[in-house]
């Protein structure tokens, strides 16, 4: 009898203790979600300290590098919370939340100290429209996770995805100022190079890049997510071959320009697949949100 009291007393022991470690990993994702904020808060403050230092050019480096540092942890917090199977409605609203202000805010005020201040109207403008479309993305992300259409494909490029592309301008800016003709590039490179560090032309690619990033988030077309991307443990020795040419090609070239090159094909993949497939997710998307609020009219009705 003492022996089974000593038991019971012991399995009463491990009942907190295991509760506790799972409290622990709920905390772990939302803690992940909660440091994507801090790197879009410290672009933002590196954009500010770019803009009142003028001489300080490497802040805006160092703001381009916290907004990847933003998306890596976007992208770890989703994935340690299906490894855990600790998802939450109260994680996917967190981490739209803190995507706002990290993928949608922050590249805005960053790309605004940046160069969009020379612009005046039309600079300010372009960043309020890209950070309003960013809003809009994410609010039609919590409509379709809230009725369970969200698992899938997503409607329109990702907000991170949004933002890369001008990290990506960004760190090239630094990268162009020492292609020359002598370090092995071509002369049409180093002139189109130094054309984009032209004031003017900076200026007017950005303000357009903004604009079609805006409008790819809000529209209809569909981007392959990576949660949908399963890779089995076994895989033909030609599959070995290609990645590892397809890792030593980015390590040779330029990272800036690698980088960008798969984000301008990320980015394009939706419209193109549009054109091959005919698929428009227009009429699935209103009846998505009439769905909606005629949900909402029957509970006030009730």
């Amino acid at each position: 009898m003492t022996a089974g009291k000593s038991g019971a007393g012991n399995l009463h022991e491990l009942a907190p203790r295991r509760r506790g470690v799972k409290a622990s990993i709920y905390l772990l994702p939302n803690m992940i979600t909660a440091a994507s904020l801090f790197f879009g808060f410290l672009a933002i403050k590196f954009a500010v300290e770019g803009r009142l230092q003028e001489g300080n050019s490497q802040a805006f480096l160092w703001a381009a590098y916290a907004i990847l540092a933003a998306a890596v942890c976007d992208g770890l917090d989703g994935s340690v919370a299906r490894l855990t199977r600790t998802q939450s409605a109260f994680g996917v609203q967190l981490d739209s939340l803190c995507d706002m202000v990290s993928f949608g805010v922050a590249p805005a005020v960053v790309i605004y100290n940046f160069a969009l201040f020379d612009s005046a109207r039309f600079g300010l403008a372009a960043c309020f429209i890209y950070a309003v479309c960013g809003a809009l993305r994410l609010a039609r992300f919590n409509v379709q996770s809230s009725v369970g259409k969200a698992s899938g494909n997503f409607t329109g490029i990702p907000i991170p995805m949004a933002a890369m592309p001008l990290c990506a301008f960004i760190m090239s800016q630094y990268e162009f100022r020492s292609w020359t003709p002598q370090n092995g590039y071509a002369d049409w490179a180093v002139q189109l190079a130094s054309n984009l560090l032209r004031h003017d032309v900076r200026n007017v690619f950005l303000i357009l890049l903004m604009f079609a990033l805006a409008l790819g988030m809000i529209s209809t077309f569909e981007y392959i997510s990576t949660k949908n991307i399963k890779l089995p443990r076994k895989r033909p020795f030609r599959f070995l071959a290609i990645l590892l040419m397809l890792t030593v090609l980015m390590f040779t070239f330029e990272f800036t320009v690698t980088l960008s090159l798969l984000l301008i094909l990320y980015c394009l993949h939706g419209p193109v697949m549009w054109l091959f497939f005919k698929r428009d997710r227009t009429a699935d998307e209103e009846e998505l949100f009439i769905s909606g609020e005629e949900d909402e009219e029957e509970e006030t009705h009730t």
